[in-house]
């Protein structure tokens, strides 16, 4: 439903240049044209000023937005049409009509009780200002009372018959789309043509794979031995770094023993030399000296043979 504020925003630019009354015809049918509401045939009454008989339809309570607009159209119509125009719309405090919000109207047929009303036109004559209502249906009032109606209830009121009748409904159902299954879908060309389809596809995916595997191979067989020349080429390299390492660390161990060994001085009282006969360096060359008696007091040398020592004997 149309609001005034909506009408107001939109229709502002468009009605500055237009007059007063155009501007009072155009919201009027902004804001009830074609608009749905609940109402009822109260009576046919006479309007003096028309001197005519009217047509009093009594609109709902609930219909508060529509009400809101036929209250706006009202004080818009009677603030231009000051005297001697009849407005079809009057209000509680109205005095001599109907209580509550009613519409003047002419209706084709009269219908009494509760219908759905749709305003096909606002119409603008010399002395009235009058609606255009079409009847469009009746208004059900009826309405279940759910808020006190548990599940049991609910499983109760549901018969067996229309339980059966459901199960039928939906057996049928299957039936028929099973039957057009098989009539429309599995016939022989349809399964010719998924069958040729299918091995088509096997062998596409048979062939794939074999593609894929030799392909994988062949890369992994690169692989291997473009890996083992570079172990090739880099196995002296490492272990030079490892050889360097140790070195290193050798270096490094040895550097502090020498650091940390004991410095004191030697005893002087302990022989620098202590040579055993059988450490000599000379003892394999030495030889047994044959006894000569008594040695002359000239003293006289004598040289072994096979050797180059001097030996001098002693007194």
């Amino acid at each position: 439903m149309t609001k005034i504020a909506e009408i107001n925003q939109d229709s502002s630019a468009s009605f500055s240049e237009d007059s007063e009354e155009t501007r009072v015809r155009k919201f009027a049918k902004h804001m009830l044209k074609s608009t749905l509401f609940i109402g009822s045939f109260q009576e046919k009454r006479f309007v003096e000023p028309l001197n005519s008989y009217r047509d009093v339809i009594k609109v709902a309570d609930d219909e508060t937005d529509f009400i809101e607009n036929l209250i706006a159209v009202k004080k818009r119509c009677a603030k231009f049409f000051v005297k001697n125009v009849w407005i079809g719309i009057t209000e509680p405090k109205t005095i001599g009509t109907p209580a509550g919000y009613n519409l003047w109207v002419s209706l084709d047929e009269e219908v009494f009780g509760s219908y759905w009303y749709k305003i096909k036109s606002v119409k603008f004559h010399s002395n009235e200002v009058c609606l255009k209502l079409e009847v469009v249906r009746p208004v059900s009032r009826e309405k279940t009372p759910v808020h006190n109606i548990t599940p049991q209830q609910v499983l109760e009121d549901v018969s067996q018959h229309d339980v059966s009748e459901l199960g039928v409904k939906i057996s049928h159902y299957f039936k028929e789309k099973f039957s057009e299954l098989f009539r429309e879908i599995l016939t022989v060309t349809n399964i010719k043509e998924a069958i040729i389809f299918i091995f088509l596809l096997l062998s596409t995916l048979i062939t794939f794979l074999v593609h894929a595997i030799q392909y994988l191979l062949e890369y992994f067989l690169k692989l291997l031995h473009e890996t083992s020349g570079f172990i090739k080429v880099c196995s002296p390299i490492i272990i030079s770094f490892i050889r360097l390492i140790m070195n290193t660390i050798n270096g490094f161990y040895a550097l502090i023993a020498v650091m940390w060994r004991d410095r004191s001085p030697p005893n002087i009282n302990q022989n620098l030399y202590q040579l055993l006969p059988y450490e000599s360096p000379y003892n394999n060359n030495m030889r047994a000296l044959p006894y000569q008696g008594d040695v002359p007091r000239n003293r006289k040398f004598y040289r072994s043979s096979g050797s180059s020592v001097r030996i001098t004997p002693l007194n």
